[in-house]
């Protein structure tokens, strides 16, 4: 469709083109991916004029107007120091609306989820190369990895738990996973991993592939152990999409990720930092379920079950 054929995507339009300093007319608007459920309701529209292609993205739900103009400003950060991301062009605050470059639609967890193994690992490869040339530009420091922080606020957790402030499903499950990993501190204390300014919320559908790869959705922050982002993305990837078989040995147990360190050369799979956060990201995405599992949607079953299977794997 002609954009001006929709009066309020038209209206919203000619405020981000006469901020982008790009002609409102001409423009065709196609539906390019949308999501509308209990815990977000977004739709992106794919724009072209003579050649130039771009991304629209509307947020109507949550509205979070103060959490909305921290993820354009996070992006924008990013976008200063480092060119794999597609640039934002506008923003309106007001409508949760942002205008940037066209990047494509397929996320890695499109990708992944038809793919076979061999091709699954050179996709892992291609985004583990993006990540290490991503934390490069917001490379910090070298410094010894200190979980403390971490275990006591899992100790406040499993506290919380304990005395019925806090439900989880499977809570004795849970707990006994949780004091698994607190005694399991030292393995991993002490030992040289890398700050950078991670992105925040590095999961499967953060990530764009097409010519190449691209990051969007960053959340922004201090410097923060590699672990902290690859956890993310490796426990997101092993609930949801790896294949149910052997606890085999490494960064995950139970999950084979060689590929992403055939790209990802800023630490290695003995890191300390991505073994023990990859743990505690299990158990704090396993934590943020809802307590009963009869009432899960299917999609919370998923990951609920994969989230099981990895912790039947990565404690014992």
């Amino acid at each position: 469709m002609q954009i001006h054929d929709n009066p309020a995507l038209f209206a919203l339009w000619r405020n981000l083109a006469q901020q982008a300093g790009l002609p409102v007319d001409g423009w065709e608007a196609a539906l390019a991916s949308q999501r509308n459920d209990s815990e977000r309701r977004r739709v992106v529209y794919h724009l072209t004029r003579q050649g130039v292609r771009l991304a629209l993205k509307l947020v109507g739900y949550p509205v979070d107007r103060s959490g909305f103009d921290d993820e354009v400003t996070a992006h924008l950060s990013v976008q200063e120091r480092f060119g794999g991301v597609p640039q934002v062009l506008a923003a309106d605050l007001e409508q949760q609306a942002v205008l940037m470059e066209w990047a494509g639609t397929e996320t890695l967890y499109d990708a992944l989820i038809s793919s076979n193994a061999p091709d699954r690992q050179a996709l892992l490869g291609r985004v583990g190369d993006w990540v290490a040339r991503f934390h490069r530009t917001g490379l910090h420091e070298w410094r010894v990895f200190q979980p403390k922080h971490t275990v006591r606020h899992l100790q406040r957790l499993m506290t919380e738990v304990e005395t019925g402030q806090k439900a989880v499903a499977a809570s004795q499950d849970w707990l006994a996973a949780a004091g698994q990993l607190c005694d399991l501190q030292p393995q991993f204390e002490g030992r040289q991993t890398v700050s950078c300014l991670g992105h925040g919320d590095l999961n499967m559908r953060n990530i764009l592939l097409g010519d190449s790869v691209a990051g969007i959705d960053f959340r922004g922050g201090g410097p923060v152990p590699v672990g902290h982002d690859l956890a993310r993305l490796f426990v997101h990837f092993g609930a949801l999409l790896a294949p149910v078989g052997d606890c085999i040995d490494g960064v995950l147990p139970g999950v084979d990720i060689s590929g992403f360190w055939n790209g990802y050369d800023l630490v290695g799979p003995d890191d300390p930092s991505v073994g023990f956060l990859t743990r505690m990201r299990i158990l704090i995405d396993w934590q943020t379920l809802p307590s009963d599992p009869t009432r899960y949607s299917a999609a919370q079953t998923q990951r609920f079950t994969g989230l099981k299977r990895l912790a039947g794997c990565a404690f014992t």
